[in-house]
């Protein structure tokens, strides 16, 4: 069984066809990922062999890309009319109407449009790709699955913004949340290695990377989660603020005469670890930055750890009571120091970490609590291109379906 898997960002596209084996472990991959969608996007796609293709070339938008990959897939012997049971779509926002995985049709595609209101960046992008693959592999079915679907079930208390009813139903604004391929994966890869049935895991999930998010998971299901309607809200990112007071962008058009459009782009792209350390972006050269004792690269990391401590604490309520702690994402996953950070002093409630055995998880799965701990903390790399295609197969074959 073979997956064709497209993962849209605002300025990328990975792709990967993905060969899974009866027991829907993945067998063989060939994959690829542009970068800086435009006048001088890079390459670099991966065949089965392991051989790499690599490149500079004019890839205007995110539909030219995938036409290109689709025609290096092509080059290295793949038949699109044979080949992929299902092309599997990522996408950020699915809006009210798109809410689990989905075969594309003509109702899904509109909402997925109405739903690009609130993803302007990202779902346009995508539905480009969908249409072009449609278009290259007609016989072939297409399957969606939203990043806000797994936050489907949260309770009204946690979706509903306090603000006058009336605005609220005109205009459709509520909490959605973000990241629910990558919390979901995480949430079944523990129920799988601690074999515990779904409906019986109460956790706390965090998913570090760029962007960054909390979510709290009870018997199963997303209750609480730190992204809102739009992936802005929560946690500081990169290049994301997170949480501020909301004043602050009414006190910036006033007082600083900044036009909306340029509070928004600070907000999104100026802000975060790049807006407090004014080094980087990557938490890499922040930690190397305040490893040389600059200030600001420490005040950086250190308001990060506090926000994540926030909403950990937070979350072990509104979960509880969990049993584990999971870390996923490119930070999640590499930095074992951050790990330690946001899990000191954690020993009343129940967790003690094990520094040892955190310090050796970096980039794999593992235990980093001790075998003394209460609540259990472990990383679990994301494998969300495995995620998407195992879902997408099991829709098409009308078997179970996951949340996505």
């Amino acid at each position: 069984m073979r997956a064709l898997v497209f993962n849209c960002g605002s300025s990328s596209l990975k792709f990967g066809l993905v060969e899974l084996d009866g027991s829907f472990q993945r067998k063989t991959a060939a994959r690829g990922v542009v970068e800086g969608v435009g006048p001088r996007a890079t390459y670099a796609f991966v065949g089965f062999d392991g051989h790499t293709t690599s490149g500079t070339r004019e890839l205007s938008d995110h539909e030219t890309a995938a036409i290109f990959a689709l025609g290096w897939l092509e080059s290295i012997g793949v038949s699109l009319e044979k080949s992929p049971e299902v092309a599997a779509h990522r996408i950020v926002h699915g809006g009210e109407e798109v809410t689990e995985a989905r075969i594309v049709d003509a109702s899904v595609m509109a909402g997925l449009e109405r739903a690009s209101v609130f993803a302007p960046l990202h779902n346009p992008a995508a539905l480009a790709v969908i249409r072009a693959v449609q278009v290259r592999i007609k016989e072939t079915p297409s399957v969606v699955l939203p990043d806000t679907a797994f936050h489907r079930t949260l309770p009204s208390a946690a979706r509903t913004y306090a603000l006058p009813h009336g605005l609220v139903e005109r205009f459709g604004i509520r909490r959605f949340g973000f990241h629910g391929i990558g919390h979901s994966w995480m949430m079944e890869r523990y129920a799988e290695i601690s074999n515990q049935r779904l409906a019986a895991v109460n956790l706390v999930t965090l998913h570090l990377g760029a962007g960054c998010s909390a979510c709290a998971i009870r018997q199963g299901c997303s209750v609480d989660t730190s992204m809102g309607m739009t992936p802005l809200e929560g946690l500081v990112m990169a290049t994301r603020s997170g949480d501020l007071d909301p004043a602050i962008a009414g006190y910036l058009l006033e007082h600083a005469q900044l036009p909306l459009s340029d509070i928004e782009r600070i907000l999104n792209h100026e802000s975060g670890l790049l807006g407090i350390s004014g080094v980087s972006a990557d938490m890499r050269e922040v930690r190397a930055a305040a490893d040389r004792g600059d200030e600001r690269a420490r005040l950086a990391i250190a308001v990060f750890v506090h926000r994540i401590r926030k909403y950990l604490g937070a979350y072990l309520v509104a979960a509880g009571p969990p049993g584990a702690i999971l870390f996923g994402g490119g930070i999640g996953e590499h930095d074992h120091q951050l790990r330690e950070q946001a899990l000191s002093g954690l020993e009343w409630i129940g967790l003690e970490l094990d520094s040892a055995a955190n310090q050796k998880a970096n980039e794999r799965e593992a235990r980093i609590s001790s075998d003394r701990s209460r609540i259990a903390a472990w990383v679990i790399p994301l494998d969300e291109e495995l995620y998407i295609a195992r879902a997408a197969l099991r829709l098409v074959e009308n078997r179970h379906p996951q949340i996505a």
